[in-house]
């Protein structure tokens, strides 16, 4: 059964303000509204961008994603038109930026299928030339 999104964020949240302060929390926060595939990586989500540097268009998850087949990448406003906008994700992300509270793993084959690479909580840069154009699925842990 996949853990939901709220309760991914909460634990995550909750883990880090322990570590950093060193006190344990009594209740947590409202998670933050964050937008699943919106075009915009919002705290909390997982981002694969169109071009190298974190340029052209956005692919932002929220949840795990076994078949990028479909999925396309979005601009952050509906008045900007950015590089690869309209274009599928699938075999198609040249950087990321792992903006959740968890570390995520990416495939070049669907349904967790192929070369796996891991991206801890945090991580941002350029897809390796084994990933580079070569991403199907991306799945969070």
């Amino acid at each position: 059964m996949a853990r939901s999104a709220v309760m991914r964020r909460l634990t995550g949240i909750t883990l880090a303000a322990t570590a950093v302060t060193g006190l344990t929390l009594a209740t947590a926060g409202t998670a933050s509204a964050a937008t699943n595939k919106n075009g915009n990586v919002e705290s909390g989500e997982f981002g694969l961008y169109y071009n190298s540097n974190f340029a052209g268009c956005v692919f932002d998850l929220l949840e795990s994603d076994g078949n990028f087949s479909g999925d396309l990448f979005r601009s952050s406003t509906s008045s900007q038109s950015c590089p690869g906008q309209g274009q599928s994700t699938d075999n198609n992300t040249a950087s990321y930026w792992n903006r959740d509270v968890t570390a995520w793993d990416v495939y070049t084959k669907a349904s967790r299928g192929g070369i796996k690479g891991s991206l801890p909580l945090g991580y941002y840069g350029n897809a390796s030339t084994t990933f580079k154009n070569a991403i199907s699925s991306a799945y969070y842990f």
